[in-house]
């Protein structure tokens, strides 16, 4: 566990440690306390029309997706997918909570995915992710200047750090970070109805082409915001899953659905394509979104 996740050796981390302690009661930190989480769960399946494009069935419930984590079980013929969907404020992730809460959209999204496609990772929680999986790929000194700021300071992994980890974990996948809406809108699109999943990453604002229509909208995001599109339903709407809890989706929460053209006028290009930064560090050095590509 990074040094900052754990406590600071100062009078402040005595308080900090005693807090923790307390939190630790409450929540539950063991293992036995981690298989009593509530999971719900919820069984789609891809149905193809008459002209070989995949879509998601049933049509999502109106209620009931609210919950610390959300299994959703995706059934493609006779293949299956299950994606867990983390609640960012369930406050059950030990001491990277408090990190999960602030900063986490990106590690849940990863998380998801990587227990979707690697057998080995179906019961990754997204703290194990931070101590494990991001420790385990990106350089020790970037992984320890990230998480050895202050909370405040410490930063979720860029798109372009969940694309190095994916590869490096066999799922193949593109990363395109600077995109024109049409294009984009086509290209996710075609990549949905062939049964295959979309990480986006979007903003507090709100796009109509190269203009700011909205600076504070935050429908999608307080800042900046990662999720996964799974497919698209009946309705021609986007299923998505999400970590956050928005007033506006009442009890629809971690499994969310929306017209594409609305979530790509809050999702923004990548500026800086040579950017290479594995946390987030500027908004011109991120954007865009990931293609996975099923095996």
């Amino acid at each position: 566990m990074p040094e900052s996740l754990h406590l600071n050796k100062s009078a402040d981390g005595e308080i900090l440690r005693r807090r923790h302690e307390e939190n630790e009661r409450k929540t539950g930190n063991s293992k036995q306390e981690k298989e009593r989480i509530f999971m719900e769960c919820i069984h789609l399946n891809f149905l193809t029309d008459n002209k070989g494009k995949k879509f998601l069935s049933p049509s999502l419930p109106n209620s009931d997706l609210n919950g610390k984590i959300l299994k959703v079980i995706i059934s493609d013929g006779s293949t299956k997918r299950v994606y867990p969907v983390f609640q960012q404020k369930a406050g059950v992730y030990g001491e990277a909570s408090e990190y999960i809460l602030r900063h986490g959209c990106a590690c849940c999204s990863l998380t998801t995915a990587l227990a979707a496609f690697v057998e080995k990772y179906a019961k990754l929680t997204p703290d194990q992710t931070i101590c494990e999986i991001e420790k385990k790929h990106f350089p020790k000194e970037v992984y320890e200047k990230n998480y050895g700021k202050v909370m405040a300071r410490q930063m979720p992994v860029s798109l372009y750090g969940i694309s190095v980890i994916l590869k490096k974990e066999g799922i193949s996948c593109e990363y395109v970070g600077n995109f024109e809406d049409n294009y984009a809108k086509k290209q996710i699109m075609e990549h949905l109805q062939k049964g295959s999943p979309v990480i986006i990453e979007t903003s507090r604002m709100r796009r109509k082409g190269r203009r700011i229509v909205r600076f504070f909208d935050k429908k999608y995001a307080g800042s900046y915001h990662t999720m996964i599109l799974l497919g698209v339903d009946e309705e021609g709407q986007v299923v998505f899953t999400d970590s956050a809890t928005r007033e506006w989706a009442g009890e629809v929460q971690r499994l969310k659905r929306a017209d594409l053209s609305e979530l790509i006028s809050y999702m923004f290009p990548q500026k800086n394509t040579e950017d290479t930064h594995l946390y987030f560090s500027r908004k011109k050095n991120t954007g865009g979104y990931i293609l996975l590509y099923q095996a």
